[in-house]
């Protein structure tokens, strides 16, 4: 769930996005024209993808020996992509509204906030003490906490830089030593964000100031990515992630604070955005009383590297942990079962069995530009969320909550306004599961998924 200031932030750029720019020059609804849709009444199809529900399905991934790859896994298709984990070092967010940056700490990037300057220091970097400045890692809770944003004070600064409300650009306002696996070192300043435009610009350049470049990273040559990778090695991005609507969980290696001791480097699982994982540790491993409750959507180490036990030796033996069951959402939010089977470390393979215990595949959120999607935020909710949408135009719309069998428990109508709408809604009286949320005007239908704990 995003924080109270995350999600301004994000309101702020949708609002000024479309007050600045008119997406295609459409002068009716923003919403992104969907078709003449009439609501469709939805019956629960129990079938999966490779048989019927409530049926284990064996799958194994390759990391490869030595675990140099990572792999996007889909739970509905079984498709995984590998790809090798050391050819980027820093990667960017692609969203137009975030300004995350990450580090490959796995693979031995590291990264330290410059102390002794701003950016006004550029061209006089001093790494005395280098040894003795704390190291920046990427969160292993949250997608939006990469090493650059640790520094962040809330509000509008985001670590690496500040966001101007008069010109909506994040100007950096730090510069950064950063560590290659090579045993290099560069100096690094992230010039800007422009959130209109969705470009980036970077610089590096040798301690020295040697081989001084200046990047631009245009996000929208990456429209169905999460992040986009760069290699400073190499000097270019690296495109290495499956479109993201297209995979569910991650297995890779990611640093982890290890037993609240220190920063170390584990093989586990990451869930993508929009994916939510429930573990239940300590049952047998037949246990089905799933509840929707349990979904956590907060945190993208759910799963983590919690299913396997260290043993010790060298080289290090595991074992699979014992009566832990995982259900996981996927992006359709259907709900599988999945349970690890073994984890040859050696040869990088881990194996499990999955399971569809319940296909909400009918649901899923009509995709469009920005602004041609209806919002719903905090989500999942318990009690009361907003539904955030944009129009150049006032008007009256319908607000229809759907249950995955069809029936109608809810509908009202609002009057919105031209610009950005934040509409209430009141779910505290629905019985926790997964809804349909529409909202109709003038023959525009826009529909999103609503989980109700």
């Amino acid at each position: 769930m995003l924080s109270l200031h995350r999600l301004i932030n994000k309101v702020f750029f949708y609002y000024y996005y479309f007050k600045l720019f008119k997406i295609n020059k459409m002068r009716t609804f923003i919403f992104t024209t969907v078709c003449f849709v009439s609501i469709i009444l939805f019956n629960v199809n129990h079938n999966a993808v490779f048989g019927q529900s409530n049926v284990y399905q064996h799958d194994t991934v390759s990391m490869e020996p030595g675990r140099t790859h990572d792999v996007f896994y889909s739970l509905k298709t079984g498709n995984a992509w590998q790809q090798i984990r050391s050819d980027w070092d820093i990667q960017f967010s692609t969203h137009v509204y975030d300004v995350t940056i990450r580090t490959n700490g796995a693979a031995g990037v590291v990264l330290y906030t410059y102390p002794n300057s701003d950016i006004s220091g550029w061209n006089s970097v001093d790494t005395t003490g280098l040894s003795t400045w704390p190291v920046l890692n990427d969160s292993d809770k949250d997608w939006e906490m990469g090493a650059f944003n640790q520094n962040g004070f809330g509000d509008f600064d985001y670590g690496w830089g500040t966001y101007n409300t008069v010109t909506h650009i994040i100007t950096g306002d730090s510069l950064y030593v950063i560590g290659l696996p090579s045993g290099s070192f560069l100096k690094l300043w992230i010039v800007q964000k422009n959130p209109i435009t969705n470009v980036y610009t970077f610089k590096f350049a040798n301690l020295d100031g040697s081989d001084e470049n200046e990047v631009v990273l245009n996000c929208n040559d990456y429209p169905t990515k999460n992040f986009v990778g760069y290699s400073f090695s190499t000097k270019q991005f690296i495109d290495r992630e499956p479109a993201s609507a297209d995979w569910d969980l991650l297995f890779t290696k990611y640093m982890t604070f290890y037993q609240n001791v220190m920063w170390y480097p584990v093989t586990g699982l990451l869930q993508n955005y929009n994916v939510e994982v429930s573990a239940y540790p300590l049952i047998d491993t037949t246990f089905m009383d799933f509840t929707i409750d349990a979904l956590d959507s907060t945190t993208i180490s759910t799963i983590g590297n919690n299913w396997v036990a260290l043993l010790g030796g060298m080289p290090p033996t595991y074992e699979i942990v014992d009566s832990l069951v995982y259900f996981v959402s996927d992006q359709e939010s259907s709900i599988w079962k999945l349970v690890f089977e073994y984890y040859k470390s050696s040869e990088g393979k881990i194996g499990f069995r999955k399971m569809l215990v319940e296909d909400n595949s009918a649901i899923s959120e009509i995709p469009g530009v920005l602004g041609g999607t209806l919002a719903i935020s905090p989500n999942p909710a318990t009690a009361l969320t907003q539904l955030l949408f944009t129009a150049d135009k006032q008007g009256k719309a319908e607000i229809s909550i759907i249950s995955l069998t069809g029936q109608m428990v809810s509908q009202h109508s609002i009057n919105f306004v031209n610009g950005l709408n934040a509409s209430n809604l009141d779910v505290s009286n629905l019985p926790g599961g997964v809804y349909l949320v529409t909202l109709r005007a003038d023959n525009v239908l826009l529909k999103n998924k609503l989980i109700v704990k």
